[in-house]
């Protein structure tokens, strides 16, 4: 799947969860950083630096929505697939930093 349409694709999947994606100059002054998820008033919105390519956007929309319920929202197979991939990863992630140290 080409990367401007899998970033399309998970635009639509973040609008269905009632997320407004937007795409900013996040590398200005002291803030550096790729995006991420946050709520405004009552908004849940997805903010990401728009200098990323398509791939990178992608990448980084799926991580940000792989923690959000998605079943309820009809997604295609490999954006369903690389979703639960990302949750794979995180759970992975998580297990590994947990439990007391050697």
């Amino acid at each position: 799947m080409k990367d401007h349409t899998l970033l399309e694709l998970l635009e639509d999947a973040a609008r269905k969860l009632s997320m407004k994606v937007e795409y900013d100059d996040l590398r200005k002054g002291e803030v550096n950083t790729p995006g991420g998820a946050f709520r405004l008033r009552d908004e849940r919105r997805i903010l990401i630096h728009k200098g990323l390519s398509a791939a990178e956007k992608a990448e980084l929309l799926t991580e940000i929505l792989s923690d959000f319920d998605t079943e309820a929202v009809h997604l295609p197979t490999e954006v369903r697939r690389r979703l639960e991939e990302a949750r794979a990863r995180s759970r992975e992630a998580g297990e590994s930093g947990a439990g007391p140290a050697a």
